[in-house]
């Protein structure tokens, strides 16, 4: 029976070794912990406040819970080997003037200061510009056309300046028939012509890094701005043309009648 005794409880041990190393912790957050999808994704805004930098991050599931979780950067800043993220309801960011802005970056999930997952990257690869703002429109009616013209903060920076920007506009009628342009500048002129007369449009625009540098995503929309066409006077101006015309013959007529 001694024997039986001993190899039974040799066997036990060696299933709770097993057990172990297959990472079925005691510790029920880390068990959790491997039952859950913690991938996440970042973005970067680059001179947010002076010469501060803000990243931030979330997980990709949003039904992740994140009570106890943290998030950490190392590698790619200056002075320090790592710093720790600040949360915000589901957002983790960090706002510092440390990042140095060359080469990759490790950031990982921590719980009970152990990594879960790690992620490198490159931030200024994962630029997310500032949404553009104050779109103005303006009719030129000795043109026949509209000027569209908008603002972006990036015009004062050091760093993403160049900028790729996409101009959308539609009938306020038509929900998802959208007009795409793309242009470099802040600046677009629309023609009339092209518009549809006495109806109401809406425009907004969004910005993303244009540079072999500097990559990233799309910014946030703008606020939307809206303009009306005037009606179409094509009729009334061959008649006013008409007119004018008939004006100058009979004046010419008048003249040559008083010289006889």
């Amino acid at each position: 029976m001694t024997i039986l005794g001993t190899a039974l409880g040799m066997v036990f041990y060696l299933l709770q070794v097993v057990s172990g190393e297959s990472g079925y912790a005691q510790n029920g957050d880390f068990e959790d912990a491997e039952l859950d999808d913690y991938s996440f994704s970042c973005y970067s805004q680059l001179e947010v406040d002076g010469p501060q930098h803000l990243l931030s991050c979330a997980f990709e599931d949003p039904d992740v819970n994140s009570t106890n979780l943290e998030f950490e950067i190392c590698e790619g800043l200056l002075e320090v080997k790592c710093l720790n993220f600040s949360k915000l309801q589901e957002t983790y960011f960090i706002k510092t003037k440390k990042f140095l802005l060359i080469g990759d970056s490790t950031i990982c999930v921590k719980l009970g200061g152990k990594h879960i997952t790690c992620q490198k990257m490159n931030i200024v690869k994962r630029v997310k510009p500032e949404a553009p703002f104050d779109v103005k429109v303006i009719y030129r009616e000795e043109a026949n056309e509209f000027v569209v013209t908008f603002n972006t903060s990036h015009l004062q920076k050091k760093y993403v300046k160049d900028l790729l920007h996409e101009v959308v506009y539609r009938l306020e009628k038509n929900e998802n028939d959208w007009m795409h342009v793309n242009i470099s500048s802040t600046k677009l002129t629309l023609l009339q012509r092209k518009l549809q007369p006495n109806a109401m449009y809406e425009i907004k625009v969004r910005s993303i890094p244009n540079t072999n540098y500097f990559e990233g995503f799309w910014s946030e929309w703008s606020p939307s701005s809206h303009f009306r066409t005037p009606e179409n006077n094509s009729e009334l101006s061959l008649l006013y043309g008409l007119v004018s015309l008939t004006i100058r013959r009979l004046w010419n007529n008048c003249a040559r009648n008083q010289k006889r």
